[in-house]
């Protein structure tokens, strides 16, 4: 049934009409329709016009704020660019409260922890991130580590971080390099044999990978099983859950997607691994 309501000429939404006299059955029709109107307003507008709400057709990923200063909240520029390109719709998610954030996290299906920045703040944004992925298992939604999203994600679940052993061949952190030519430090990994993202997208054996981190997942969570590891050195390069769509990667798929697509079909993986939010 449609209800039919007048329009407000500046906005063309459904409006009580206020000019219905000031008698008693004026005022209850008045009354009547501004209900109608409230109610109109809250319902979907395809559901106003007597039709079944369209599905969502792009993903929804909250990523929780960097807090890199308190004026703003923020996230990565590649980092969004990367799952605007993967079809998503990036949303960051402010420092908030649990109830809050479960709220805007039950129009999400996904959440993205992404890399470090330098943090001013490692342990009140670790404690924040560590909120939004209790929350978002709770929900069933996917999650996604990068870099340091990655070590929040094993600590999470019950594994441990170290330092990166100096001295080793492979070379995980440059930061001279890439201030004096802007290019990360690259290195080998081996994409371990068995069914996981990682070989569904690249296939098991050699792969190359950019890297920028100081710490690495010294044992992997419960639950959780290493996909790749460093070829030199065994740092761990990738985990995932044996059986909820949780994924982390050590490397960043976001530095050059563009230049190799495979890294982007990752993510796009990752992202279609989940069953996505039962609201949508």
């Amino acid at each position: 049934m449609r209800i039919m309501l007048p329009m407000c000429e500046c906005c063309q939404l459904p409006v009580a009409n206020a000019q219905l006299g000031t008698g008693k059955w004026n005022w209850i029709l008045a009354t009547l329709a501004t209900f109608l109107a409230l109610f109109a307003l809250s319902l979907p507008a395809a559901s106003v016009a007597g039709e079944s709400p369209a599905p969502r057709q792009h993903l929804v990923v909250a990523i929780p704020d960097y807090l890199q200063t308190n004026d703003v909240v923020s996230a990565k520029r590649n980092i969004t660019e990367t799952l605007l390109a993967a079809g998503a719709v990036p949303v960051v998610l402010p420092e908030m409260d649990d109830a809050s954030a479960d709220r805007v996290l039950s129009f999400c299906d996904a959440v993205l922890v992404g890399g470090g920045i330098a943090m001013q703040d490692y342990d009140r944004r670790c404690a924040f991130e560590d909120r939004v992925i209790a929350l978002a298992a709770n929900r069933g939604l996917t999650i996604i580590g990068i870099c340091h999203g990655c070590q929040v994600i094993n600590r999470h679940f019950g594994g441990t971080l170290s330092s990166v052993p100096a001295g080793r061949k492979t070379v995980h952190n440059d930061n001279a390099l890439f201030a004096r030519t802007g290019q990360r430090a690259e290195h080998f990994v081996t994409v371990l044999p068995g069914d996981s993202l990682m070989t569904r997208v690249f296939g098991e054996g050699r792969l190359k990978v950019n890297s920028s981190h100081t710490l690495r997942c010294e044992t992997v969570a419960p639950g959780f099983r290493a996909t790749a590891l460093s070829e030199d050195d065994g740092v761990v390069e990738a985990i995932e859950h044996e059986t909820l769509p949780i994924y982390g990667f050590q490397f960043h798929p976001e530095y050059y997607w563009d230049e190799h697509p495979k890294f982007l079909e990752l993510v796009q993986a990752a992202l279609a691994e989940g069953k996505g939010n039962v609201h949508k």
